[in-house]
């Protein structure tokens, strides 16, 4: 009497069954690979879930995919605004992860990739087989170096802020998926949605709560934030320095036009500001009509020339009258954190406010 041998716990077996239970004639046992993949996934995600974010979830769930079975080479996801033209994966896994690294589909070519990125444009999810000859190269890529030949395309969808997303799965057996089954990955794709939505709605709430709902630039809070970029623990590190701006006379707008064409005024300025400084320069609103400049990685010198700029762009704005600011200029010291800068950049704007306003002092 023959008996066959059953896969030990945890494990893929090699031998098994289609879905209807039927022996494949390779021996590739779908029900097994679907049983195991769902148990492990299960032990895993309950220790993943402990003190991780989203992002460091879903990124152990692919790791755990293709770890429990060698069939899935690839496991990657992509999460964002639904109009985005140009998708890369964020979040992948798997020996053909390299593939994943180098990804990118413009969106004016997802009629030349196929089903796994016509489900953005709100195609239904599907598998298909991937070809050695694909006319698509990345595709062709795929099936020649990482012995891929079947994959799944399942959207993430997203009630916030008309988000979506893609969940793509890579197997080696043409087939896999119509095999094992899409019913497990899809809700793995319902359960990356819930997880992506909270990470962007965290960081929606996270930007509203460090930037000026007037302006859109940085307010206050965001101090400690800028801090770590600034701070010098020697003398050998790279000098930064900052600039405190004060609108000059700007109450007089607001008793005068209202603190409607007041808040215009702001909102043109804070535009002036962003178009003037570099790329990697912070502005911060500091209250009422003062802003904070931070410049990481310029010495003194160079601040002051980029003060005078932003003092002759302010002149530009002349809506509901001309504006002019005062500017008051410091090195950050050594040692010296943020907020202790801004005490000394305030003694400089002092002296600008009180040598006659619309110039740039400083405070070695």
């Amino acid at each position: 009497m023959f008996f066959k041998k059953r896969p030990r716990p945890g494990t893929p077996a090699s031998i098994s069954a289609s879905p209807s239970g039927s022996a494949s004639p390779d021996g590739f046992d779908a029900q097994s690979e679907r049983s195991a993949l769902a148990e492990m996934l299960l032990k895993r995600s309950a220790k993943l879930v402990l003190g991780r974010g989203e992002l460091e979830i879903i990124r152990g769930v692919c790791q755990a995919i293709a770890d429990i079975t060698p069939h899935i080479r690839l496991a990657w996801t992509w999460f964002g605004p639904s109009d985005t033209q140009t998708i890369r994966p964020q979040v992948f896994a798997g020996p053909a992860l390299e593939y994943a690294e180098s990804l990118c589909i413009e969106r004016n070519l997802i009629t030349q990739v196929g089903p796994a990125f016509s489900i953005l444009d709100g195609k239904p999810a599907e598998a298909f087989t991937v070809s050695q000859f694909s006319l698509f190269g990345p595709w062709r890529q795929a099936a020649r170096q990482h012995g891929i030949r079947h994959v799944l395309a399942l959207p993430i969808t997203s009630a916030f802020n008309g988000y979506s997303g893609i969940f793509v799965l890579y197997a080696d057996r043409e087939g896999y998926f119509n095999d094992v089954g899409i019913g497990l990955f899809a809700g793995l794709g319902e359960l990356f949605g819930s997880l992506m939505t909270v990470a962007a709605e965290r960081e929606e709430l996270q930007r509203a709560a460090y930037h000026d709902a007037l302006t859109g630039l940085l307010n206050r809070h965001a101090l400690d934030l800028i801090d770590r970029r600034v701070y010098r623990a020697s003398l050998f590190e790279p000098v930064s320095s900052i600039l405190m701006l004060d609108l000059d006379r700007f109450k007089s707008i607001n008793d005068r036009f209202g603190h409607d064409m007041g808040d215009k005024a702001l909102q043109a300025v804070a535009r002036v500001l962003q178009n003037t400084l570099r790329r990697g320069d912070e502005i911060i609103r500091w209250g009422g009509e003062e802003f904070l400049v931070c410049l990481p990685q310029t010495p003194l010198a160079d601040a002051l020339t980029v003060a005078e700029k932003l003092r002759k762009s302010v002149e530009g704005v002349t809506d509901p009258e001309p504006l002019t600011v005062s500017i008051g200029a410091c090195e950050i010291a050594p040692l010296q954190h943020l907020a202790q800068a801004v005490a000394r950049a305030d003694q400089a704007l002092f002296q600008a406010k009180s040598g006659g306003r619309n110039q740039v002092c400083v405070l070695p």
